[in-house]
Formats: C-alpha cells, structure tokens, sequence
C-alpha cells in the first residue's frame, strides 16, 4: 500500500490591490494512494495485476496580471487646432474582495492485466468541483458600468475513462496489438454568482446577426447553447411559421426572438482505436480517434448555402436534387402576365408551415389573399400560390438579417478521424554497428490523413472550432485540412 501527501502555497501578485490588500495566498493539499492487491492476495497465475487507487486534490488558481485593480483610460479628441486629451471611466466594475479560483477533485480507479499483461484494464471514475472562476458578467449601464467581475460559482465536472490494451496475438517473429480508449464527461452549473439572472454567456452573442451563445446557466451542461433564431412555432397547428418576401416570392421561416436552449456544444464521449503488426524488426501502427455528440455553428455553411457557395446549395436546384418542375402563371395586380408568365422552372420546393395571423399576400392570380393559419402546401394546391425558388428559400433562410437556426449550419459535431500511420524499421545490429551506432532505427509517419467518417456537410473540417477557450462553439471559416509527414531516424551510439 502506498500513500502520497502533499502541500503547496502560492502567492499571486495578480490579485494583489493598490491598496496592498487581497485574496493572494493560498494553501492548497493533496493526498493519494494505492494498493496492490495482487500482491496482498494469492491470486490465479492469469492475474499479472490488480491494483486500486484513489486521490483527492485541490488546486488553486489566479487571473491575469493587471486584471482587478481600476484605473482611468485614455482618450483624443480633434479639434480644429490639434487634440484634446481627456480620460475615460472604466465600464468595468471589479471586486474589491476576489477570491482566488479552486478546484477540488477526486478520482477512484482499477488498474487490472491478466494473462501475461496481454490484456490491460484501466478504469477511471472523477468528479471536479470548480468554485470560485473568475469571470465577467453583463450589468444593466444605467448603473454607470457594463459589466461586472465576479467569484462565478461551482461548476462540477465528473465522467468515466477506461483503456483496454490488449495484444491479441504474439509468437516468435509476429506481435498484434489492439488498443481502446473511451471517455465521458458531464458538465453540470451548480451554483453560479446571486447577481447571475439567469446565466453567463460565455461565447457568441444573443443579439445582433448570429443570435446564437454558449452560457453557463444553474441546472445546465457548461456550454449549454441558448439562441433568439430559432423558428417560430404556431400554437395552434405546431407548425413553424411563415413570413413572405414579395419581392422574391419566396416564403421563409420567422424568428421567434424568444432565447430557447438548442443543444449542448459538449461531445457525448470521446474514442480512440489503435492497432499495431510488429513483423521482426519491421512494425506498423494505425491510430484512429473519434468525437460524437454536441453541436457546432458554423459560419461558413450558414452563409456559404445562403449564397451559393457550398455543396448544400444545390438542394432543390433542379430536379436531380429534389427540385419541382412547374409552368408559372403568375400575374400582375392589373391581370397581365408577369415577367415570369409561361416560364418553366425546374428549382421549386414547398416550405413546411403555416402563415402567421393577418398576412396577406398577392397570389399568382395578382390578387392579395388573407391567408394567415394556411399552410403553404394548402394555398399552392388552391393555385394561390407557385413553388419557392430554391435559390431565394436558401438566402431567406440563412440570410444576415432573417435567418434562423436550421440544419444549414447548426450541425452536430462526429467524426472519426484517421489520425496516424506509423512505419518503423529497426536495423540489425550487425549492420547498425559498422556506423559505430548501438541501434538504428528509421521511420516514417502520416498524421492527420483525413475522416472515415464526418457528420458535418459540404466536408467542412470538424476540429475547426479547435482552440484553447472551453466554450468556444463557432466554427467561422474554411479552414483547410492540414496533414504532415515526418520520417525519422534514432540513433543510440
């Protein structure tokens, strides 16, 4: 049986006050230990190991330097003979009593090999409880400030790791080797700041074009994302609701300006497969990796489909992607034929839902109809109305002003990547020592090679949204995929 304790203290001169005062020295412990109980007990022959462990840590964390004492800023002002100087009042309200951030975790798990350590079980259950972030959160200004900087809460993490390694396979010239790893972590706000109204926005925005935020919300998955686009939802019908665009003729869904939880920016679990033939001297490994679950919004797809710059634009075009073929009779409010009168199209498609109380619309016959709680399907089977260009329903749909959150853009997030190919050779030593070297090897590696499979559409790149922020969710171009090669050679003299 083994036991670690250990004690550290830091001391932050980033929570430090001008008036020499703060929160910044903290004490902070750990203790772990483990048993073998492979060896307390006489176990059976294909028992190579049993082993259980469990710890309990605290770690103590700062903020940036400069970060929570106030100070004027500066600003210019051009006159007609040069620049007036001024200063400026600082929007941010910060905390004359911050609390240093701290993490107290705790973790149980087996460590088990049977049959020579052919087979190898790691197993891992934790929980984390974060209390006290640091963070910043919207006041209302007419206090005088816009934000305020807050000890956010406790924020808890917990989930399960396990590895299986195993080598299926091993005789004199021949070793196989096949390896699995599987992660799950829930994230879940406990308790956040009693100035909190609701939740902290993290990432992204709740107005302005792309209405969409990962927030941090009592009750709620860390990244839980909340939008004002989703569509509008008749209560009487359920079904979405429609605005009409004359100009275009086209029909588009309607906001619902109302801030709704759409999804969870967090994967359900994490993977990985990784297999290796080791034939002599020459060996070869494959390594795979995978995500699935949790949602991205990506820029990119939204605006590329609203435009036509993307493979998903194609949708309804003609009528081998879905599109209707129809003869418009459509007419003018004075009875004459339009400029579209007679024309056949190939690009037409019905949007599902009905029009919002009150619209009126002018038909293809160049009347105005009242056709609020209709359905478009309805009015286009009554000869109200002709199919919506394909090309128009794209850019109501994912436009900069009107659109809402749809599959376009709004994607779940899975992929399982190729991640690397390995080939080594390991030259004999008889030939290693005429260099005067121990042991010479030589390889060469493949990473990053593309996806065996990809959830998002127009084959955008899944780990765009990489970064080093937690909350990040936005994937907001198209990045390209990079993939390296590396040969290499050790040499041990």
């Amino acid at each position: 049986m083994f036991l670690d304790v250990t004690g550290r203290n830091d001391w932050s001169s980033s929570l430090v006050y001008a008036n020499k005062t703060g929160n910044y020295s903290y004490f902070y412990p750990s203790v772990s230990g483990s048993w073998l109980a492979s060896e307390t007990f006489e176990l059976p022959e294909w028992v190579s190991l049993l082993k259980l462990r469990g710890s309990w840590a605290q770690v103590g964390n700062d903020t940036s330097p400069y970060n929570i004492n106030s100070a004027y800023g500066f600003a210019s002002h051009e006159m007609l003979d040069g620049y007036i100087y001024s200063n400026t009042l600082n929007t941010l309200m910060n905390n004359p009593n911050l609390k240093p951030e701290r993490k107290n975790a705790w973790e149980i798990g087996l460590d088990a090999r049977f049959l020579s350590s052919r087979i190898n079980i790691d197993a891992t259950y934790y929980r984390e409880n974060t209390r006290d972030q640091i963070m910043d959160i919207a006041v209302p200004s007419i206090s005088g400030v816009s934000t305020q900087r807050i000890n956010a809460g406790n924020i808890q993490n917990e989930g399960i790791e396990i590895a299986l390694n195993t080598v299926p396979y091993r005789n004199k010239d021949w070793e196989w080797t096949l390896d699995f790893t599987w992660t799950k972590n829930n994230s879940k706000i406990v308790e956040l700041h009693p100035n909190v109204a609701d939740f902290i926005r993290l990432s992204g925005y709740l107005d302005g074009d792309v209405q969409i935020a990962s927030v941090a919300k009592v009750g709620g998955a860390y990244g839980l994302l909340m939008s004002r686009m989703l569509p509008q939802v008749d209560k009487a019908t359920g079904q979405k609701v429609l605005n009409w665009n004359q100009d275009r003729r086209s029909a588009y869904y309607a906001r619902s300006n109302e801030t709704q939880e759409v999804g969870k920016m967090t994967p359900d679990f994490l993977g990985s497969v990784a297999t290796g033939l080791t034939w002599k001297d020459l060996s070869l490994r494959v390594g795979l990796d995978m995500r699935i679950g949790g949602m991205t919004a990506s820029y990119s797809n939204r605006y590329g489909t609203a435009y036509g710059y993307t493979e998903t634009s194609l949708r309804y075009r003609d009528e081998e992607h879905g599109g209707m073929t129809w003869t418009s009779k459509w007419l003018n409010e004075d009875g004459t034929p339009s400029g579209s009168y007679g024309i056949t199209y190939h690009d037409g498609m019905i949007p599902d839902g009905v029009f919002a109380e009150g619209q009126k619309i002018t038909g293809a016959d160049g009347k105005v109809h009242q056709v609020g709680g209709k359905s478009y399907r309805e009015l286009y089977e009554a000869g109200i109305l002709e199919p919506v260009h394909a090309g128009a329903y794209h850019l109501s749909s994912n436009s900069w002003g009107a659109g809402t959150v749809n599959d376009d853009w709004f994607h779940e997030l899975s992929y399982i990547a190729l991640r690397e190919i390995t080939l080594a050779y390991r030259i004999p030593k008889n030939i290693a020592s005429k260099v005067g070297a121990k042991n010479l090897g030589v390889s060469f590696t493949a990473r990053n090679l593309g996806y065996l499979y990809n959830s998002l559409p127009n084959n955008l790149n899944p780990e765009s949204t990489r970064g080093n922020v937690s909350h990040e969710f936005r994937s907001r171009g198209f990045e390209p995929y990079i993939a390296s090669y590396m040969m290499t050679v050790n040499v041990e003299f």
